[in-house]
């Protein structure tokens, strides 16, 4: 019986708590595993397109994430002076497509754990060692404890134990670029999303529920590089300081190194996502880069789609690895085409970039939208 199932979820981000919010309403009772002290993000802010919204309708949870975000209705993409170079409207999208969001991650991840209180939740604790032993998989935990499981999804993202416990070490791949995340109050007038794409630079602007504006910057660098925070914040704007429009008076609110949550942009390559009873799900079986606003929809769809396709007496050994083979050309798509997208914003050759906006300017604004919108919406 579905009830007697022994599922152990490792990582409780997006990803895995989606997938026990999924369980949970199949009638089995995960197991999951989290590292950190408590269950919580560490992040800033996020947009939910119209798939991932798609998914979170799908869990029972559309409502909750709709009334604790912010609707988005416009989003352009600008060059480092703020003159638009195309646009998107969702809101003349959104009677075909549901509408796309934006919301703290923070905020997401109570909506998430709403939906799954049946769930087994444990924090502070993590596996040490995954023994698959073709009847079960033995799990042995960081406390000490060890415990047997009919499968293991492996949640934890980029850096997954599970994936290396399982598959050995997989490098990732470096974008090129570094990262920078922050939330600060919204400067009046600042009505939609909106990209600034300088020379090998870019910043992000994402208005959020409550006056908040949630911001993102990319700047070309080496891999690992760090960004200690004494001098911080002055690195930080002279990085910037030639955007214009609202960044100004968005770079003036940084006062505190703390403000800044700094990481390099990588994804992973191709590789196996499941072995015997254990399946990776997310950024432990697919992360990708930003740039296409992606990377939580996969998530979300993984989770969605998993569990859409257990329903009735559809079994873990028959769904795993037809869920591997649906979800591969599906997810190599979004991974190949937000690499493309971010190498054309990271651009420093002046001619390129001049040639670049010029193509972006005449792109329609409907076929643009449409295309992405349906893009993203087609694992619906």
């Amino acid at each position: 019986m579905r009830g007697n199932e022994k599922v152990l979820i490792v990582g409780g981000g997006i990803a895995g708590l989606a997938a026990a919010t999924g369980l949970c309403r199949l009638g089995i009772r995960p197991t999951i595993v989290e590292r950190t002290r408590e269950f919580g993000a560490v992040g800033a802010g996020i947009v939910l397109s119209v798939n991932a919204m798609a998914m979170l309708r799908m869990l029972g949870l559309g409502d909750a994430a709709l009334e604790a975000g912010r609707i988005l209705e416009n989003s352009e993409l600008t060059n480092a002076k703020g003159q638009r170079l195309f646009g998107m409207n969702f809101a003349d999208l959104a009677p075909d497509f549901g509408p796309t969001i934006t919301i703290h991650r923070a905020t997401l991840h109570k909506v998430l754990l709403s939906g799954c209180q049946d769930a087994k939740l444990h924090a502070n604790l993590w596996v040490d060692h995954l023994h698959d032993l073709g009847e079960s998989v033995e799990a042995t935990f960081s406390d000490g404890r060890t415990k047997h499981f009919d499968h293991v999804i492996g949640a934890d993202g980029l850096r997954s134990q599970t994936r290396e416990q399982i598959f050995g070490r997989t490098d990732t791949l470096y974008s090129g670029y570094t990262c920078w995340r922050f939330v600060v109050e919204s400067p009046p007038g600042l009505d939609r999303m909106q990209e600034m794409w300088g020379r090998g630079r870019r910043l992000g602007l994402v208005p959020l529920a409550g006056g908040r504006l949630y911001c993102y910057a990319t700047a070309n660098a080496k891999a690992g590089v760090a960004d200690p925070d004494e001098g911080r914040i002055e690195r930080f704007k002279k990085l910037f300081r030639a955007f214009s429009g609202f960044a100004p008076a968005i770079l003036e609110q940084l006062t505190r190194p703390e403000q800044l949550i700094h990481n390099d942009l990588e994804e992973m390559p191709k590789h196996p996502w499941y072995k015997g009873r254990v399946l990776l799900i997310g950024d432990a079986a697919h992360a990708t880069t930003p740039n296409m606003g992606q990377g939580a929809a996969m998530a979300l769809e993984d989770a969605g789609i998993l569990c859409k396709m257990l329903e009735g007496d559809a079994s873990f050994e028959k769904v795993i690895p037809a869920f591997a083979v649906r979800r591969e050309s599906r997810v190599r798509f979004i991974v190949d085409q937000s690499r493309r997208f971010g190498r054309l914003g990271q651009l420093e050759n002046s001619l390129l970039r001049s040639f670049r906006n010029g193509v972006m300017r005449m792109m329609p604004q409907r076929l643009t939208s449409a295309g992405a919108v349906r893009a993203a919406a087609a694992e619906i």
